[in-house]
């Protein structure tokens, strides 16, 4: 009997060290995350910018709102699109940076994920 015990925890130890593989290789975990956020300056005149920001699809992810933080009024835009383009961005005040996030939203319209983006309007 105490063989059997022994044999039944090696047997569990076994399978909790494959679960994750076979999780892997099932494509459960294929789904690309809400990254790779590229952006580029359109244009900057004076004090604001246009900004296109674009970013990789996330199979997980039905829509996806942008936002500027530095701008006064704060902006947002929202699109099931891959890329989106915003305009009279501005940047922090005696600064040339911009802050920008990004929200990536499931069918639901749950919030999946969050990220910030930094823009240098003069580079």
């Amino acid at each position: 009997m105490l063989k059997d015990k022994a044999s039944s925890k090696n047997l569990m130890k076994f399978l909790l060290f494959l679960l994750p593989i076979l999780m892997v290789s099932t494509g459960l975990a294929y789904a690309e995350p809400f990254e790779n956020i590229q952006s580029s300056v359109l244009d900057y005149t004076e004090n604001t910018a246009t900004v296109q920001i674009s970013w990789n699809q996330d199979e997980t992810a039905s829509s996806y709102e942008i936002g500027c933080v530095s701008c006064f009024p704060n902006t947002e835009e929202s699109t099931s699109s891959t890329s989106i383009t915003l305009s009279e961005i501005t940047t922090f005040p005696n600064s040339s940076i911009a802050m920008l996030y990004g929200l990536a939203y499931d069918l639901e319209g749950n919030l999946i994920a969050a990220k910030q983006i930094f823009v240098n309007l003069e580079s």
